[in-house]
């Protein structure tokens, strides 16, 4: 898991962190660091005080480095990065070039929730600070909106057909879907979100026909 302590943060590599680069593991440590902070401090003193240099004092890195990451202190708070929507939508574009658009969108949002915090306590502390300050659900739900219209956009461009957007928004939605399950799966049962992502849509894809 991840803890700070005086500024320092120690990080126990998860299955997926052994398959990332030296620089991108310590940029995922880096957020996850400030993520954190910013969620003990917002629980500590509420929203309103809680500043930029506050959570980068804790997290023991620069206000420069906070905004290489994060646009505003709820960003880091929700864990919205700078990238948002576009990137996505250009990673799906990229993806899609090699793997067509459906399991483009799969990989794409496999590698969305791998860059979530593995650590259970982390995902539980936001779920409090959460329920404590409404003003952070409009901003989650907004990026929320923003995310998935710019995927619906994509992929309607790469789909075929004039029912191309329908298919698209129904698409995203069901992947959106099978990530919260995820979540879900992963917090209830201990396991990692990678595992659980793929456990969740090996079911949906099976002979297990709920819906």
């Amino acid at each position: 898991m991840c803890r700070t302590y005086d500024g320092v943060v120690i990080d126990e590599k998860s299955a997926s962190d052994q398959n990332l680069g030296l620089r991108e593991l310590k940029k995922r440590q880096s957020r996850t660091a400030m993520h954190r902070a910013a969620l003990e401090l917002v629980n500590e003193h509420g929203l309103g005080g809680v500043t930029v240099e506050a959570i980068a004092q804790r997290a023991g890195v620069s206000t420069r480095t906070f905004f290489n990451h994060w646009s505003t202190k709820e960003s880091a708070i929700i864990g919205i990065t700078t990238s948002g929507g576009l990137e996505i939508g250009e990673k799906l574009r990229r993806a899609a070039e090699e793997e067509g658009p459906r399991q483009a969108l799969r990989t794409v949002m496999r590698e969305a929730i791998a860059s979530a915090p593995h650590d259970v306590e982390l995902r539980e502390l936001k779920m409090e600070v959460m329920a404590k300050e409404p003003k952070l659900h409009s901003i989650s739900t907004g990026n929320l909106r923003s995310v998935q219209t710019e995927m619906i956009e994509v992929l309607t461009e790469l789909l075929d057909g004039e029912d191309a957007r329908e298919r698209a928004m129904l698409a995203v939605q069901i992947g959106f879907a099978v990530t919260r399950t995820a979540f879900g799966v992963s917090m209830s049962r201990g396991i990692e979100l990678e595992a659980a992502f793929d456990e969740v849509t090996d079911r949906y894809d099976g002979v297990d026909p709920v819906f």
